[in-house]
């Protein structure tokens, strides 16, 4: 279920424009009210709402290979996230993968994650999401010592969306073919699969691995495709919450 664009809302357009666009180095598109974000094979657009309470998650998807190169790049640029001394984090067994979280523009927090399960070599040859100075020679792939950035953000990985009743929206989506992760909660269950997920959360709960960064209901609408790893999902349009919307592409 590969994630291919997201829109959402802002309390400052600005203030998101300038962060993807001078910290993380990615392509932005901006216009009145509004701006878009191209993170490698999705698309991010928020549109200002100034009054829009609570924060926001998003993770990046990145090659195993380059995670060593995203740590050293969070590490001087915005900055690492941790609980206590951990800012690395090892996902249950069923994932298979590691994360780094660093804070986002308007009180969101980010994460990198490295899909352990997912091909190697993900982003060799591809240029998307990175700007027209920084592209990479096709067929290849930087190695694990190269400088970190824009290009090896290959994509949003996951989106965290707040539901009213997390076990039943996590039950329904599973009725369709979406994929459902162990070690789930009453206020936690990421649905999805292995290219792409959400992360369904009741509200008031916490981005981990902060301790003030609450989650809110913004609206969101994400548009995925079913691809190889979700080959069950049931292409439609899910009512998640009132303006919380997944829509499946065949």
């Amino acid at each position: 279920m590969e994630i291919i664009s997201v829109d959402t809302v802002t309390r400052s357009t600005a203030e998101t424009a300038a962060y993807y666009e001078t910290v993380l180095g990615l392509p932005v598109s901006k216009e009145i009210g509004a701006v878009e974000v191209t993170v490698g094979r999705t698309v991010l657009r928020f549109h200002e709402d100034a009054d829009a309470a609570g924060d926001q998650h998003f993770a990046f998807l990145v090659d195993d290979a380059r995670f060593d190169a995203a740590r050293a790049f969070l590490a001087a640029g915005p900055g690492l996230l941790g609980d206590g001394d951990r800012t690395e984090f090892e996902a249950q067994d069923a994932w298979n993968a590691r994360s780094l979280y660093f804070p986002g523009p308007d009180r969101s927090v980010l994460e990198v994650i490295a899909r352990r399960d997912l091909p190697r070599d993900l982003g060799a040859g591809r240029g998307a999401g990175a700007k027209a100075s920084s592209l990479p020679v096709p067929g290849t792939q930087p190695g694990p010592s190269a400088p970190f950035g824009p290009g090896d953000l290959l994509s949003v990985s996951e989106v965290g969306i707040a539901v009213p009743d997390v076990v039943g929206t996590a039950d329904r989506l599973a009725d369709a073919g979406v994929g459902r992760y162990p070690d789930g909660s009453a206020t936690f269950s990421p649905a999805g699969h292995i290219d792409g997920m959400l992360i369904l959360v009741g509200v008031g709960r916490t981005w981990f691995p902060t301790s003030d960064r609450v989650v809110g209901e913004p609206p969101v609408t994400v548009v995925a495709q079913a691809g190889p790893s979700s080959p069950g999902v049931v292409p439609g349009r899910y009512e998640l919450a009132p303006g919380r919307v997944l829509v499946v592409r065949p």
